[in-house]
């Protein structure tokens, strides 16, 4: 009888032996992403001075003018920066937890285990903005090559944080004038880079939020165009030409969603000749905030349509959801650690 439990050899009293499954293309992509994000939490800890350390300066230097053991004075602007992902990236590193892994941190935090030996610290760490500004790029990279392959509900996250990890990069780049922040891949270089394990294949969501994403997407980009030829009308110079440049790239983007809607059976959405404007005619002080809410409107469609497309019509969203996070890293502060997810990870549809 014990013999046909089919589970080999057994001894009386002692249950079988568990062999888990080897880990899908999501698990294996969580791993490499949290790896990062700690790598970079690590390098962003180090940098900071102690909260005692004193205010940061005005200007640029790096170092305590007055020697000893003071800890180093930063430019203002890089300490705001290192503060916001000192702030974002434990929230991103929660968001990529599956619920068992949040439970058993929740458990080790509330009652630790001395049994229980602590994760080991993070390796490679930079000492260095430069060297931070790197691994926030790497980071970028291996969410865009993971939102392409993992599961919807995962590659939604994951999309989010490739575009904040964007904006930061350039932010602290601005700021310090240190490390290379170069583009990030155009939608026909992003391929499937890894092959997936057949025992736990990826899933996408349903159709029905796929059809409502990129119906919202296509108006998103439609409006854009239009509201960037109106701005482009009332400027002049360079200001008016990156309106013209705009206005061209959101159309591009607008007719590349309505061909791929139409092929998927989705609505497709007809460019209109005229589209309301806040207010009617914008003044100067709505007219400077437009772009702005242009962007933040854009990227939270696209990482909504990351999530809900099919794994082949992804590409478009993705590079989009990173340039728009690129156009705010110039207009903002401040961005979501998650942008078009509610603080507690779960998409906000209200």
């Amino acid at each position: 009888m014990l013999a046909a439990a089919g589970c080999g050899p057994v001894q009386l009293g002692q249950p079988p032996t568990y062999t888990p499954p080897p880990p899908g293309i999501d698990d294996l992509y969580r791993t490499d992403l949290l790896m990062l994000i700690d790598r970079a939490n690590a390098a962003v800890e180090q940098l900071r001075p102690p909260a005692s350390g004193g205010a940061p300066s005005d200007g640029g230097g790096a170092s305590d003018a007055g020697g000893g053991d003071a800890p180093p004075v930063l430019d203002v602007r890089v300490a705001d920066a290192l503060a916001e992902l000192s702030s974002s990236l434990p929230v991103q590193r929660t968001a990529l937890l599956t619920g068992a892994q949040l439970d058993r941190e929740s458990e080790q935090a509330e009652d630790p285990d001395p049994h229980l030996d602590p994760p080991p610290p993070p390796t490679h760490v930079p000492s260095d903005v430069a060297g931070l500004v790197g691994v926030l790029v790497e980071l970028r990279d291996l969410c865009v090559d993971a939102a392409r392959q993992v599961s919807g509900s995962l590659a939604r996250p994951v999309c989010a944080i490739g575009a904040h990890t964007t904006w930061a990069a350039l932010r602290l780049r601005a700021a310090s004038g240190q490390g290379e922040v170069p583009a990030p891949p155009p939608a026909q270089s992003i391929e499937p880079t890894r092959p997936v394990p057949s025992q736990d294949p990826p899933s996408i969501g349903a159709e029905s939020d796929y059809h409502a994403y990129i119906e919202t997407a296509q108006q998103e980009e439609w409006y854009a165009a239009y509201v960037h030829e109106v701005l482009a009308a009332s400027t002049e110079g360079s200001e008016r030409e990156g309106h013209l440049t705009a206005m061209s790239a959101h159309r591009t983007r607008a007719e590349s969603l309505h061909t791929i809607a139409e092929e998927d059976g989705a609505p497709t959405v007809p460019r209109q000749a005229v589209y309301a404007l806040p207010g009617g005619t914008p003044d100067p002080g709505t007219a400077a905030q437009l772009p702005t809410m242009l962007a933040d409107a854009l990227l939270v469609a696209h990482v909504a349509l990351v999530g809900a497309a099919p794994f082949e019509r992804r590409a478009l969203s993705i590079e989009a959801a990173l340039t728009e996070a690129g156009v705010l890293a110039g207009l903002v502060g401040r961005l979501d650690p998650l942008p078009s997810l509610a603080p507690e990870g779960l998409p906000d549809e209200e």
